[in-house]
């Protein structure tokens, strides 16, 4: 129903789909191979199916989600299963893929203009020159490269202020719930070949969370962590636990120490802010969208992404993107007590270690708790992509296809 005449021609000679991407972890080519030599290599389990199985089902729910849902198998139904097979693909990331770089990354303020003096600086050493640097923006005159890194007016181009907040992501008509005035923030780091850390932090502080003590870094192993940032609280984790365990023991520790915050923002280190403005003075304004209070994603996937802006109640289970998720103190402690959520780690694909917002929603459902987020998304994903299927959705799903960031 869903293969064409080619790929049901190439499946029948046995042989797998040649794609140069199409790599097993020790970084030989699946491409070419028959396919029974590789399921052999990988048998298939209850909870876990080989990179075979997985490409091939990935391939069929995403066409079962683009038709809007068949037969036996809605959308909703169709993108779990999509999300479960991609943890199980052998996925081949390129080492220059740049392509979810913001500006400020690969670009200069166009306002930042030539060399006027210097500030003098005490250190440990004695007394530093600090350049300065002429500012054209109009609220400004002159600036220094980490003030520059830090302004919310920096731009690539000239151009009109941004609309104001409210504007890009319309309230809802009426908050609901108790008024968030302190916070509990955490951001969960892991080794990448693409380092995300210094740009997900940069956005943060841009966007509110400016304190050196508004959030806790929980660190997975070996990640380097820029110097500006050495005043950040830490919780390090010598010998690597995985993604799942470290965002679980994450909210723990958070409760733990703060338990009289408000609302509770874990945060993945692949995550950018909207930062023109102050994200989070606006937060405390908005939260909680709806009565009964449920949890708050940030960051909005092209999957669930709506045409009329504003804050949105996700219909069926949530299983894309764990990027940013607020959760309220109650419902917080709700999620690590429950015992189908303890045991993922050992139920789990992959180990238990993976699919940290297919957990997050199915115990939303399981519990009736609604899950609200913003359109257009108020983060953006700008870890790697995968690249397996390049002309497909495997690249594209996993980012905000409406951020607010870009859309001024």
């Amino acid at each position: 129903m869903f293969v064409s005449e080619k790929e049901r021609k190439a499946r029948a000679a046995g042989f797998c789909k040649k794609s140069p991407a199409w790599k097993n972890r020790h970084g030989a080519g699946w491409a070419g191979m028959p396919v029974k030599l590789v399921a052999n290599l990988f048998p298939p389990s209850h909870a876990e199916i080989n990179p075979v199985i997985a490409s091939l089902l990935y391939r069929l729910t995403d066409r079962v989600i683009a038709r809007g849902g068949v037969a036996g198998c809605p959308a909703g139904k169709a993108t779990a299963l999509q999300s479960w097979a991609q943890v199980n693909l052998e996925v081949d990331y390129p080492e220059s893929d740049v392509s979810c770089q913001p500006e400020r990354a690969t670009k200069t303020c166009c306002y930042l203009g030539l060399k006027r003096g210097f500030r003098i600086q005490p250190s440990a050493s004695g007394y530093l020159q600090l350049p300065v640097f002429h500012c054209t923006h109009p609220d400004h005159r002159e600036t220094t490269l980490a003030e520059c890194d830090s302004c919310r007016d920096w731009t690539a181009k000239p151009g009109p202020a941004p609309l104001p907040i409210e504007q890009l992501v319309p309230p809802p008509v009426k908050r609901r719930g108790p008024r968030t005035r302190r916070w509990a923030v955490g951001v969960t780091t892991a080794p990448r070949r693409q380092p995300t850390l210094a740009l997900c932090l940069d956005s943060m502080m841009r966007a509110g969370w400016d304190s050196p003590t508004s959030m806790r870094l929980f660190v997975d192993s070996a990640v380097t962590i820029p110097e500006r940032f050495a005043d950040l609280p830490l919780t390090f984790r010598e010998s690597k636990i995985g993604a799942w365990p470290n965002y679980y023991l994450a909210l723990m520790e958070l409760l733990m120490r703060h338990p009289e915050a408000d609302a509770f923002l874990l945060v993945q280190d692949d995550a950018l802010f909207y930062d023109r403005q102050n994200l989070r003075a606006h937060l405390e304004q908005v939260l909680w969208p709806a009565d009964p209070v449920g949890l708050v994603s940030l960051y909005c996937s092209k999957a669930y992404s709506r045409r009329r802006p504003g804050w949105h109640k996700k219909k069926g289970k949530w299983v894309w993107g764990a990027l940013a998720f607020v959760f309220p103190r109650e419902l917080a402690k709700r999620f690590i007590c429950d015992p189908i959520v303890l045991d993922h780690r050992w139920s789990g694909p992959k180990g238990g270690l993976v699919i940290i917002d297919l957990v997050i929603g199915a115990w939303a459902a399981r519990h009736n708790i609604a899950i609200y987020y913003p359109c257009p998304s108020l983060v953006q994903h700008i870890g790697d992509t995968s690249t397996l299927w390049p002309h497909e959705r495997a690249a594209s799903i996993r980012r905000a296809d409406r951020f607010a960031g870009e859309m001024e």
